[in-house]
């Protein structure tokens, strides 16, 4: 039924009753008969209309949801998926309708279905976490918002996400925030400006300060040498490369410590710096080494020179004796 014809429908059913029944009178009852039975038909499709307009914009909202979108009955029964349901866990669509959601999660039994409208008696969304097993005996993690479908407690909808990908990221980054924070090497990471967020037990240990004392301080401050730090910032800001340099701090524990300090810019998708990720490593056993090796090698040089100097002068007086002898002898 077109629009223009929809609304000439509704005209003729707001047409007041007593006016109409005042221009009818005796003879012209079948007309108010015809008229009301036109009316009552025109109701009829009217509803008609309606609801198949109301079901395909149902239709065309389920099937176009990103999610993986399940009805079902209070009890769990499957009523109606959408294509990414059938195509997450890949079941034929008449096969899911015949089952009950809990046959789809791992580890649900009978009292799921209640748990959740228990739930969902006072709380418009409950959320879980679970895995879905697909019809091959695979699964995958995700994550399940249900709300009721309708004011009268009839079917619930499920709308499930893969985050298989999101779980992947997080035990990557748990596993990269333990390697840190276990990691040997003073780990810290501070913004564009030179405030520290975050810095790892070494880096703490290192320096003999509190963790959360060091945070939001300024690491140019925190290293005492604020000229070498930053030039390490506009380095490592202006050049992806790494940076080095090193330096003498007094720490907390009030020990004299050489610090190899490395700079490297951190970017993200969009190419901007985020931040400057610092790593420190303590030489000062290697600085001391090394300062113990150019010390004998200057004290060897120094006995070498003094050797010399005296062989030099031994054997200048060899040679004065040598000729006074000559002299003597005429020779």
């Amino acid at each position: 039924m077109s629009e223009e014809s929809f609304s000439k429908t509704v005209r003729i059913d707001l047409m007041p009753g007593g006016e109409g029944d005042s221009l009818l009178s005796g003879s012209d009852a079948s007309r108010r008969d015809h008229l009301e039975r036109a009316n009552w038909s025109t109701r009829k499709r009217q509803t008609a209309a309606a609801a198949a307009a109301t079901r395909s914009r149902y239709e065309d909202l389920l099937q176009s949801v990103y999610d993986a979108a399940v009805i079902t009955s209070i009890s769990g029964r499957i009523l109606e998926v959408n294509g990414r349901a059938v195509e997450f866990l890949r079941y034929e669509r008449s096969t899911l309708c015949e089952m009950v959601f809990s046959d789809v999660l791992e580890g649900a039994d009978e009292t799921l279905m209640k748990s959740i409208a228990d739930t969902l008696d006072h709380e418009r969304f409950a959320l879980l976490q679970a895995y879905c097993r697909r019809c091959d005996g695979s699964s995958f993690p995700a994550e399940i918002a249900v709300s009721r479908l309708s004011a009268d407690k009839v079917r619930l909808c499920f709308f499930i996400r893969d985050i298989s990908v999101r779980r992947q990221t997080e035990e990557m980054l748990r596993t990269e925030h333990t390697a840190i924070q276990t990691c040997g090497s003073g780990i810290a990471i501070a913004d564009i400006s030179g405030l520290l967020g975050y810095a790892n037990p070494a880096f703490a240990q290192l320096l003999g300060a509190d963790t959360d004392a060091l945070l939001h301080e300024d690491i140019r401050e925190v290293f005492g040498s604020p000229d070498t730090v930053n030039d390490l910032i506009e380095s490592a800001l202006s050049d992806d490369q790494t940076w080095m340099s090193e330096v003498e701090i007094i720490n907390g524990d009030a020990l004299s410590l050489f610090i190899q300090i490395s700079a490297t810019c951190s970017r993200g998708a969009d190419g901007e710096a985020h931040g400057i990720v610092f790593s420190l490593a303590d030489i000062t056993l290697h600085k001391q080494a090394e300062n113990a090796l150019e010390a004998a090698h200057s004290e060897l040089e120094a006995r070498v020179e003094a050797r010399t100097t005296d062989l030099l002068q031994k054997n200048a007086t060899l040679q004065e004796e040598l000729d006074a002898l000559k002299g003597e002898t005429g020779a």
